[in-house]
């Protein structure tokens, strides 16, 4: 359930920062959140602030939404730059000595805190970094006391069921669409291994993204292939997603298993 959203249109300044922490300080502090999971939180969104302001074109404005559930806290971060290569700046950090090492603590800082964190660029929009943290609260505290609802554990189990309508009553009141478990299977992957079609294009329609993999690097399209799941591979291809993406790919496991139907619907010879 979602206990509370923010969404912040902030300019390329320094003192946007501590703005954007208070504000989520105060709403974590309120709902109850463990002290220490509060900090790892509000230092990922400083790190992830800072980068923007150090990295975005100039002049340029940059979004700030954060959204806290029963279960986790999702920052997303969105600039109007081109991004950057955070494995190519790991690797440069890690050569360097001195004042230049400091390239690329930040994104060190984010990646140790965070239990899920990612990096796109959006052709239209400009470069995104996504960030999640399980949470953890006081006791007694307000935030489960206003959940009220289903644990993650069982809205999961709606995605594998194919309860579609129950599961989009959350999604609607504010639970994150590529909401994560702990092996990193979102409700479009559980739906699409399970072979529920229409709860896939509902979850997409929604925003869920279909090229997000697991944990294991495993793509819903791919799964659907594994699974010979006709009604999903189709649906999932009817979203955008990419045979080719991810290793195995879909046309790989299609291959594999001598999926030839899957292969011509692909363009790929068997």
């Amino acid at each position: 359930m979602l206990l509370f959203s923010l969404e912040l249109q902030l300019p390329r300044d320094a003192a946007s920062v501590p703005v954007a922490r208070g504000l989520l300080a105060s709403s974590l502090e309120a709902l109850g959140v463990d002290d220490t999971i509060q900090i790892d939180i509000e230092l990922m969104l400083t790190e992830a602030c800072t980068n923007v302001i150090r990295h975005a074109e100039a002049g340029d404005a940059y979004t700030v939404q954060t959204m806290i559930t029963s279960t986790h806290c999702v920052i997303r971060v969105l600039d109007a730059g081109k991004g950057f290569d955070a494995e190519g700046a790991e690797r440069e950090r890690a050569t360097e000595t001195g004042p230049a090492r400091e390239h690329g603590r930040g994104l060190m800082i984010m990646k140790s805190l965070a239990d899920d964190i990612r990096f796109r660029v959006l052709p239209r929009e400009g470069a995104l970094v996504s960030m999640e943290k399980e949470l953890r609260f006081k006791a007694d505290a307000l935030g489960p006391k206003l959940a009220g609802m289903e644990s993650a554990t069982e809205l999961f189990d709606l995605a594998r069921a194919g309860q579609t309508e129950q599961l989009l009553t959350h999604v609607e009141a504010g639970v994150p669409v590529d909401l994560p478990n702990d092996r990193g299977d979102t409700f479009l992957m559980l739906a699409a291994y399970h072979g529920h079609a229409d709860t896939v294009r509902a979850l997409a329609a929604r925003g869920a993204d279909p090229e997000r993999a697991n944990e294991r690097g495993q793509r819903p399209l791919a799964g659907a292939v594994f699974k010979q799941q006709a009604g999903v591979v189709r649906a999932l291809l009817d979203v955008g997603a990419d045979p080719a993406a991810g290793e195995p790919s879909a046309v790989d496991t299609a291959r594999m298993f001598g999926h030839t139907e899957f292969l011509d619907w692909f363009g790929e010879a068997p």
